[in-house]
């Protein structure tokens, strides 16, 4: 299932290329004028329609690659095990929130631990040790939960309920141990780089290009090492895989360890570029996620990037004629389109089914 791009991904691109420029000549007739955006950096007023469009095909593709980096670890997941995992989006937010809890110079608690203390560790290792420990989290999950469950050979169905229960305990974890309140990383404004009429902000280009090295390596790690090699054989017949020496649960394992640490990480960078992260980041953000998955073709790990860009992109251009608050109903709306087209996803292949 986690095949190289060929012709496929290049006919599919220009399905995508055709529909988003209709969706943009569609925005600059119909917007009368730019919504409250909802946006990192204020849009000044008097903006042209056509110079906020494209202001916001700037915020959705960087906001695109965020979320990729967030959400390939579901579609390696799934890929393996064949399992929706529910509670993603808290991995998500336990990154957020671990670094700051590492680096933040406020008095902090851990729940029924007496006294309250401040560790105020510098931003860039805060988030380090987050990611570390939230690839810990990956290991201890199924090393507890999952791989004892697949052993008794409980239903991928079943898995999936537990997942949900997982997800409802770990969101009232968070917001027990972090109370109710957004928290920001960095109380630094970090500037913006303009071109033009455009700009970027400086931390959301930092975040963007440490997505991209991410995902880069986690694309080197399927195509060109063993261990992908293994990761892509079980995604495509874990039986024939076992068959041929290959430990599956051992790469399962892994896989679960690269998700939640990946997790973690993209919840840290869309703290940086969101200024800020709450108990209920992560699952506000996780039918996007699944919505990325999904329209790159389930089980395809780049094709959640490609999803994950169509996504960012429309949800952000669409806030150009409707609210902002409605930014994420339109990307749903473009994932039913597209489904309706090509119900494979955009790199998903055809199987005969009967």
């Amino acid at each position: 299932m986690f095949t190289r791009p060929d012709t496929r991904f290049y006919k599919a691109a220009g399905l995508l290329l055709i529909a988003a420029a209709a969706f943009v000549i569609a925005t600059l007739v119909l917007g009368g004028g730019p919504a409250e955006a909802e946006t990192v950096e204020p849009v000044a007023a008097g903006t042209s329609t056509a110079t906020l469009v494209i202001q916001n095909v700037i915020n959705g593709l960087a906001f695109g690659v965020l979320l990729a980096l967030a959400a390939v670890g579901l579609s390696l997941i799934f890929g393996t095990t064949g399992l929706s995992n529910f509670a993603h989006g808290e991995q998500v937010t336990f990154g957020a929130l671990l670094t700051f809890f590492l680096s933040t110079n406020e008095q902090v608690t851990i729940p029924l631990v007496p006294g309250s203390f401040t560790i105020g560790l510098p931003l860039w290792l805060a988030a380090i040790i987050a990611v570390i420990v939230s690839g810990f989290t990956g290991w201890l999950q199924d090393k507890m939960l999952w791989g004892p469950l697949r052993k008794r050979r409980v239903a991928v169905l079943q898995q999936m309920v537990v997942s949900i229960g997982l997800s409802l305990a770990l969101l009232n974890l968070l917001q027990w141990w972090m109370g109710g309140t957004r928290h920001r990383l960095t109380n630094a404004s970090g500037g913006r780089i303009t071109f033009g009429n455009f700009y970027v902000g400086t931390l959301t280009l930092m975040s963007v290009v440490i997505a991209a090295i991410a995902l880069a390596g986690v694309a080197l790690f399927l195509l060109k090492t063993r261990l992908g090699r293994a990761t892509r054989a079980i995604s495509d017949n874990p039986a024939l895989a076992a068959a041929s020496g290959i430990r599956v649960d051992s790469i399962i394992r892994l896989v679960w360890v690269m998700s939640a640490a990946l997790a973690g990480l993209g919840g840290i960078l869309l703290a940086l570029f969101d200024n800020g992260a709450g108990f209920d980041s992560g699952a506000r953000i996780l039918l996007l996620m699944f919505a990325a998955v999904t329209l790159g073709g389930l089980g395809q790990a780049f094709g959640a990037l490609v999803g994950a860009l169509v996504v960012g992109v429309v949800s952000e251009v669409s806030t150009v004629v409707i609210a902002p608050d409605m930014r994420y109903a339109s990307a749903l709306a473009i994932l039913i389109i597209v489904l309706l087209v090509r119900p494979q996803g955009i790199l998903g292949r055809k199987e005969r089914v009967g």
